[in-house]
């Protein structure tokens, strides 16, 4: 979901490889796609993360811990726009008209991926792969009843009508 960008790659791959540790979806590893872009910056003894206008810097040397929490609260409060609605992909979290709707994991795991892949869709099996990635067996109808507990919920909770489309082992949200 974060594309990191820096020009020194030791900084880059250290970084990204502490935000893995800490479970942060970030671009994933077979394609490019991602909602947020962030440029991080080493320059004497501060570290800054730019994301779209936005800037937080830090005096170094500082605890990984500390520079976390607040890189997640920057990126936690960005939004992607679609309709009239906001998805807050690191809040688990959908807003329409003041009223939040909170995603269990894995309802958020399918709407990010949805949403990441709304020009040409996903693959069912990729994203069964993504959300069990532990599972031996394959089990379509174990994803369709959460594609159909997802959309029913998020219409309970606020009237939107997702829309998917399925053809050939490959869905697409669908937005008019």
């Amino acid at each position: 979901m974060i594309n990191i960008k820096c020009d020194d790659k030791f900084i880059k791959d250290n970084i990204v490889d502490l935000l893995n540790q800490k479970k942060l979806f970030l671009r994933f590893h077979h394609n490019d796609k991602h909602f947020f872009n962030i440029k991080i910056i080493m320059k004497d003894s501060s570290l800054n993360f730019l994301i779209e206008d936005e800037k937080i810097t830090f005096r170094l040397p500082k605890s990984f811990n500390l520079i976390f929490e607040d890189f997640f609260d920057l990126i936690s409060n960005k939004a992607i726009y679609i309709q009239d609605y906001e998805y807050y992909p690191f809040k688990n979290l959908i807003k329409k008209n003041g009223n939040n709707i909170f995603l269990s994991e894995i309802q958020n795991i399918i709407m990010c991926n949805l949403l990441l892949n709304t020009s040409t869709g996903i693959k069912k099996i990729e994203l069964i792969k993504i959300i069990w990635p532990n599972d031996k067996d394959i089990f379509f109808n174990k994803l369709d009843t959460h594609l159909t507990n997802l959309k029913n919920y998020i219409n309970s909770e606020s009237g939107i009508d997702l829309k998917f489309f399925s053809k050939s082992g490959l869905i697409k949200l669908i937005i008019d």
